[in-house]
């Protein structure tokens, strides 16, 4: 799964609200789509300055990805980091991010 840098987050995994695990859930599956979408476009440019701006432009819209969701990046990190030591969450996360 995606997650941003600076997370600072760790220790054992919180319970989380289906509300909560919904909302990241559905960010997941947006900021796939961008990653997915970066990717491709990536192999298109030449210059580093091209690869840089669309870099920034995918970051940003990851970034309103979750802010549509009414997360933070600090929210979305702390569960996503959560989920990578709980398997149960990892799979409604990934159950939220396939039900859009």
């Amino acid at each position: 799964m995606a997650k941003f840098q600076n997370t600072g987050n760790g220790g054992a995994a919180p319970g989380f609200s289906d509300e909560t695990v919904s909302k990241v859930g559905r960010a997941v599956g947006q900021i796939a789509l961008i990653r997915d979408a970066y990717q491709e476009s990536l192999k298109q440019l030449d210059s580093e300055g091209e690869k840089q701006e669309l870099g920034q432009r995918a970051e940003a819209a990851a970034v309103e990805a979750l802010n549509g969701q009414g997360l933070s990046i600090s929210e979305y990190n702390h569960v996503v980091t959560a989920a990578e030591e709980d398997p149960a969450l990892q799979q409604r996360l990934l159950a939220a991010a396939q039900a859009d």
